[in-house]
């Protein structure tokens, strides 16, 4: 059976940036996935770049399962 989501977790580096329904993670080769946190709240102090390992579920958007802030180089 052929099932157009995907079931295993991710992780993706990227860039946060705010967005009208949430935050949007930018990775370097420029996709734009929408973050869903579900029912937590998005973390405070949550910018820059950030490692976001969760499941993609659509092809803009991804159920956080967690995200880590990295530093800038």
């Amino acid at each position: 059976m052929n099932r157009p989501v995907r079931f295993s977790a991710n992780t993706i580096t990227g860039t946060l940036v705010a967005g009208a329904r949430g935050p949007i993670l930018r990775d370097v080769d420029g996709v734009a996935r929408r973050l869903y946190f579900g029912e937590e709240p998005v973390p405070d102090g949550l910018e820059g770049k950030v490692s976001v390992r969760g499941k993609i579920v659509k092809p803009d958007r991804i159920d956080v399962e967690f995200c880590t802030p990295l530093e800038d180089d």
